[in-house]
Order: C-alpha cells, then sequence, then structure tokens
C-alpha cells in the first residue's frame, strides 16, 4: 500500500501541508472567478483565525474556507470542519465585518471541499450557506 500512496502522491511529497493548501486555495480561488465571484482578498488575518478567501457575488459577501484532502484520507474536508474552528471563523467573519466602513446587508459562509488524487485529477465541492452565525447575523 506505502508503494501505491508514494506512486499517486509523488507530485505532493516534497510540498509542507501549508504549500498544498496555499496551492488548493488558489484553484478554488480559479473556480470561483469562473462563476462570477470577485476575490477581495486571500489569507486575511484577524485576531483569532484566519480566512482562506473573502470574495463577493453580486451584493453578498462571501467568506470562503477550503479544505483540502487526499483522496485517501478518512476524514472529508467539509466534515473536518470541528466545533472549535467553526467557532474561530465565525469570530474572524466579525472581525472582518467589524473592521468595514459600511457592512454588507447580506453575507454568508461557504466551504470549498477539495479531494484529490493529483493536481490534475481532483474533485470540487462548493457547499454555499454553510450554517455558522446565529440566528440574525447573517443570511
Amino acid at each position: 500500500m506505502f508503494a501505491w500512496i508514494t506512486k499517486h502522491f509523488s507530485r505532493f511529497k516534497d510540498r509542507s501541508p501549508s504549500a498544498k493548501g496555499a496551492y488548493w486555495e488558489g484553484v478554488a480561488a480559479q473556480e470561483l472567478k469562473k462563476s462570477g465571484f470577485r476575490i477581495v482578498a486571500r489569507n486575511w488575518k484577524g485576531k483569532r483565525g484566519e480566512l482562506d478567501i473573502v470574495a463577493t457575488e453580486g451584493d453578498v459577501l462571501v467568506f470562503v474556507e477550503v479544505r483540502s484532502r487526499g483522496a485517501a484520507a478518512l476524514v472529508r474536508g467539509f466534515q473536518s470542519i470541528t466545533r472549535h474552528k467553526r467557532t474561530v471563523l465565525r469570530d474572524t467573519c466579525n472581525d472582518y465585518l467589524a473592521r468595514l466602513r459600511k457592512r454588507p446587508a447580506t453575507y454568508r459562509f461557504d466551504v470549498m471541499e477539495i479531494c484529490y488524487r493529483s493536481r490534475k485529477d481532483f474533485e470540487l465541492k462548493h457547499y454555499r450557506s454553510v450554517p455558522l452565525f446565529s440566528a440574525g447575523r447573517g443570511r
């Protein structure tokens, strides 16, 4: 089995987890652009955490968390977002909103999950309007 893993993931074997994450965030950003989103910020750092992508879709501000996993991973990217991570993301989104001169009427949280075998062989799923904010805070 180790030989199979080495063969199928050799393109990434010398890359750090952060380098892999940055690569797949770039892929996600490109996909968002193709779908009509405008990228506002990438890797925005707040007091407690970081937002992978901040974008707009029309008048809606969209916070996007990118989760990438190898095809052999036991846990999919979407399911890997723990309660603690959701809390940090919510706080970071609110930090971003607090720094804006004019708060948007509508904002939401999306997750882009990437399951890859290689750079050319991957599946991307876009989960829109993932519940992250408490009732009445976001749309």
